[in-house]
């Protein structure tokens, strides 16, 4: 048994600060990004430990070299401060007036990297999934030990998977990691320094569900210490104001409510609207919501406000023999005053549990209303919603959270049998004793040129199992009745490859071949009919036909 050295090298003193969770990565040009690459994104943007490019631009699926990954992971690692003093000549090719040489050095002495066998460090060269785990492990100072008969990076990989930093999916660890997974591994290695790695992983699924939960905490501890900032600073009204005082950002909001799958036994928002008095502040007195349909996987609903803030509890209303109306009386509603501006509020539904609720049923408010009363007065009238959002729900015991093309975004054009023309990463998350198993995809030859493609089929990463595809019209390509052995998702992720035969037509000049997952899919529903997405999946009891992601789903390579 061999034990991987730590060096502990120059630890300093610096403030650790709360970690933010805000959707930084709209700052980007190329954005929006899926939901577990924004998530690092961001995070590490609010550290300051990454940028754009000179056009704006974040290019999340370009790969990065090793003296760019030493940097961002450095830049976002609070305990260490690097200098110009730092920079020399540490390697034959780092030299002291390289951009990187400081990082380089640095992680020189403290362990962190070594040379190639030629004892060049190779800074140009893609950093790989081991090398970037050795780098945040030694970083972090992980205790890693590595058996003599293992490879290299056993330890390393051993230990992000005990702190659950590793990358949630499935990847090999000599495979050059992109931009947007560095951003995934390097933001958890930080969260989970912080004690913060749950927040962050449920930010991964969603930034908006994580500041919709923090916020209402975050609010009250504010206003607790702005009220004791208040009560010190009373006697003496005329001092300056703190040249460190921060002015909060504001945060998105949580509303419109938008379409979701709803996992037995989690919470979310599934209405909103906005409210607004008459003519002078009033106080809410009690609220009714009306569904489409009976709910039967609906456990408790919660009238709240932009900051999370619970206002009422509802419960069935017993007078009602079609059991669709749900209502808050006085005795459930706190003390809220709605302000004569008017406030958005929305509705928060509390799932049954696994134990007692049920796949594939649909939710939808069909309205709902609050009954408000003067202050100081007995007088009481009811405000109707007004720029609502009711969207349908489904319950589920799974979704799928990301799709990613995993190949580089642009590829050498080359022809023959058997060529990888398209390579997507397809992450979501399950219920324990459920499933997540994708069934149907459809891709769409986006771009194509010159180029004549045939013989189709589909595989994964994980699997020796295929199975064929068939070119429906002229652009899109089916592959149906995909295996368990091929579509199941049974870590966090799998990566699906569509294989085929490529023929270039060599009078065509400049040739181009671009293969997407375009279609989403809107959910049906009695009053719509929604849309078939291009990704059909089932959690091993419902079969669903679309999923929560932005149209286009995922964007392949170019080959040209």
């Amino acid at each position: 048994m061999k034990k991987i050295a730590i060096f502990a090298g120059l630890i300093l003193p610096l403030q650790v600060v709360a970690l933010e969770y805000r959707n930084l990565g709209l700052l980007y040009t190329d954005a929006p990004f899926n939901p577990a690459e924004s998530a690092g994104i961001s995070l590490l943007t609010s550290l300051k430990a990454v940028s754009g490019y000179p056009d704006g631009a974040f290019r999340p699926n370009r790969t990065l070299n090793r003296a760019e990954f030493l940097k961002i992971a450095i830049a976002s690692y609070p305990k260490v401060r690097v200098s110009s003093s730092d920079a020399k000549n540490c390697f034959p090719d780092v030299s002291r007036d390289d951009w990187f040489s400081k990082y380089v050095c640095l992680a020189k002495k403290r362990g962190m990297v070594s040379g190639y066998p030629d004892g060049e460090f190779k800074p140009g060269r893609p950093v790989n999934y081991a090398e970037a785990l050795k780098i945040l492990g030694e970083l972090y100072e992980y205790i890693a030990f590595s058996a003599d008969d293992e490879p290299w990076y056993a330890g390393y990989v051993r230990a992000a998977k005990f702190n659950r930093t590793a990358l949630p999916s499935t990847i090999k660890f000599d495979r050059s990691i992109t931009r947007g997974q560095m951003a995934r591994l390097a933001a958890a290695y930080r969260a989970h320094e912080e004690g913060d790695l749950e927040t962050y992983r449920l930010s991964e699924k969603s930034l908006n569900l994580v500041i919709a939960k923090e916020i209402a905490a975050r609010v009250q501890r504010e206003t607790a210490e702005s009220s004791a900032s208040s009560a010190s600073s009373a006697s003496s009204q005329s001092s300056a104001p703190s040249e460190s005082s921060v002015v909060p950002l504001p945060l998105p909001s949580p509303f419109p409510a938008q379409s979701h799958f709803l996992l037995l036994g989690s919470r979310d928002i599934i209405a909103s609207g906005f409210f607004r008095p008459r003519s002078e502040s009033v106080a809410i007195a009690n609220v009714t919501v009306k569904f489409r349909e009976e709910t039967k996987n609906v456990r408790s609903l919660y009238l709240i406000d932009e900051k999370g803030t619970r206002i009422a509890e509802l419960s069935p209303d017993t007078y009602d023999q079609n059991d669709r109306t749900w209502k808050a009386q006085s005795d459930t509603v706190v003390d809220y005053i709605l302000v004569i501006q008017g406030k958005s509020l929305g509705i928060e539904a509390v799932l049954q549990d696994t134990a007692v609720g049920f796949p594939e049923e649909l939710i939808q408010v069909k309205w709902m209303s609050i009954t408000v009363s003067l202050l100081g007065k007995e007088e009481s009238y009811q405000i109707i919603a007004a720029n609502t959002a009711y969207p349908s729900h489904q319950t589920a015991n799974a979704h799928i959270t990301s799709v990613t093309n995993n190949r580089p975004p642009i590829v050498d054009l080359g022809e023959g049998e058997n060529v990888l023309l398209a390579e997507f990463e397809i992450a979501g998350e399950y219920l324990d004793g459920a499933e997540l198993r994708v069934n149907h995809l459809t891709f769409t030859q986006s771009q194509r040129r010159g180029v004549l493609l045939s013989g189709f089929s589909l595989g994964a990463l994980h699997s020796i199992a295929s199975s064929p595809c068939s070119l429906e019209g002229s652009q899109r390509i089916n592959c149906m009745n995909i295996p368990a052995a091929v579509g199941m998702i049974e870590g966090q992720s799998i990566i699906v490859q569509l294989w085929g035969r490529l023929d270039i037509d060599d009078r065509i000049e400049n040739p181009l071949l671009q293969i997407d997952l375009l279609k989403s899919g809107v959910i049906s529903t009695s009053i719509e009919s929604g849309e078939m997405g291009d990704i059909r999946w089932t959690d091993g009891q419902g079969a669903y036909n679309w999923i929560e992601l932005e149209k286009p789903i995922a964007q392949g390579s170019i080959w040209k």
